[in-house]
């Protein structure tokens, strides 16, 4: 290799360096196999059937650097979750890639925990993208009905004939379809007390693609089925 060549790639290292000087925010994707950094220029791939579960971690300079505690807004908490302590402030982006368009795309986030390790903040997100809930309501009412031709008696059949309507909203609320494509998610993270640091961090664009792994219900019904 050249002088200049090996002069360019220390640049570049060193640039990568730099942006990546505590304190900064950065994405985790929590697989079975344990939890893998996201690096912008590398795309993961994801189910789409599975929630999406990621961590949003903050790196400080040191593990004494004060940092409030990563919270964010998650559907799994108590109405009253905020209502003693300070309101969340860790926000998602995500966006459909579409050739060279980003498109902003609903979702909803559960929360199953938080913490510190050494110098690292966290707070996880396990997200789903949402699928048009016309297209969520028309499966979950089809999954009932399937429901309700299984074998069982005619007790059960009447019982969940009587509920058709109450359980079809359920599992519309259950029901996980990553539509199938590349994403790119960023989270954003807004301190909103004075007596830590200071500072909007905003974390490196990461992109994600789901792939199709096969339907939420159709493997519902798979599982439910050798059960029996």
């Amino acid at each position: 290799m050249g002088i200049l060549p090996r002069f360019l790639l220390g640049l570049a290292a060193g640039a990568v360096a730099v942006a990546q000087q505590p304190p900064f925010l950065f994405l985790r994707l929590v697989t079975p196999a344990g939890t893998q950094d996201l690096a912008p220029n590398h795309v993961v791939q994801v189910k789409n059937n599975e929630r999406i579960r990621l961590q949003v971690c903050i790196r400080a300079r040191s593990v004494a650097d004060r940092f409030e505690q990563p919270e964010i807004q998650a559907l799994n908490q108590a109405p009253d979750y905020f209502r003693n302590r300070p309101g969340p402030n860790i926000k998602l982006s995500i966006k459909r890639i579409v050739g060279n368009d980003r498109r902003e795309v609903a979702f909803r986030v559960d929360s199953s925990g938080l913490g510190k390790d050494l110098a690292v903040y966290y707070v996880d997100a396990d997200v789903d993208i949402l699928e048009d809930r016309t297209v969520r309501q028309r499966k979950a009412e089809q999954f009932v009905e399937w429901m309700v031709s299984q074998p069982g008696g005619a007790a059960q059949s009447r019982l969940l004939q009587s509920g058709k309507g109450s359980l079809a909203s359920y599992f519309e609320s259950q029901y996980i379809h990553n539509p199938p494509g590349e994403y790119e998610i960023a989270a954003t993270y807004t301190p909103t007390t004075a007596e830590n640091w200071r500072g909007v961090l905003i974390s490196t664009p990461c992109r994600i693609q789901a792939i199709d792994g096969g339907d939420f219900f159709d493997l519902l019904k798979e599982k439910l089925t050798e059960q029996r």
